[in-house]
């Protein structure tokens, strides 16, 4: 499966980064690396069964402790 996901994103990456490359647009370069190495990361660790955590928690949690909204108490 581990070997799937690597094939499928060099064959993204083989599609994307040429074009930019030859534009000199190493700004997006920089961040389509950046997405494409989390985005592989995190394929990788679901592809080996690891248990990742629920973004919406991560984000509730920003939302209510951190820029301190949310419903009204009764």
């Amino acid at each position: 499966m581990i070997i799937l996901v690597i094939i499928i994103f060099a064959l993204l990456a083989l599609s994307d980064f040429p074009q930019l490359i030859k534009n000199r647009k190493w700004h997006e370069v920089t961040v389509l690396s950046c997405l494409y190495i989390f985005v592989f990361t995190l394929a990788v660790l679901q592809s080996l069964n690891v248990v990742l955590p629920s973004p919406a928690k991560g984000i509730q949690y920003f939302i209510i402790n951190v820029l301190h909204l949310g419903y009204p108490k009764p």
